[in-house]
């Protein structure tokens, strides 16, 4: 298998700017907008792009020389995406604190008939810091 510096065409001791512009030329020229249906030149611009993602980044390409790199993915492999996220995975639901006031048992329920529902005093006292007199 080619090393990334080989799909680049650069040395092992090429600079930062050497291997941007190296990459910039590949990708130009196998772009797939640039040439639409061609299988081959997509998969060599999807090879040069994985090449420069490593090779580009200094701490990738760091550990990519000491051989601690991720290992290579294929062209037709391309970039790994990650699962989605679950929103109820760490989530403990307690279907009893949810519905708890909804569906109260009457003997649990505290007698409120001396409250008036349509008072709106305690609301905003609460959320405004008006103080009805």
């Amino acid at each position: 298998m080619k090393s990334y510096y080989q799909i680049l065409g650069v040395s092992k001791t090429a600079s930062d700017e050497e291997i941007k512009k190296a990459y910039r030329k590949l990708a130009l020229e196998n772009h797939p907008d640039k040439h639409p249906g061609d299988a081959v030149r997509e998969a060599r611009f999807k090879e040069v792009s994985l090449a420069y993602e490593t090779l580009g980044d200094p701490e990738k390409r760091n550990k990519y020389d000491l051989g601690q790199a991720e290992p290579q993915r294929t062209a037709k492999q391309g970039k790994a995406r990650p699962e989605p996220k679950n929103p109820f995975n760490n989530m403990a639901m307690n279907f009893d604190d949810m519905f708890g006031d909804i569906f109260e048992k009457p003997e649990e329920k505290e007698h409120t008939a001396d409250v008036n529902p349509l008072d709106v005093d305690g609301l905003f006292s609460k959320f405004m810091g008006y103080k009805p007199r």
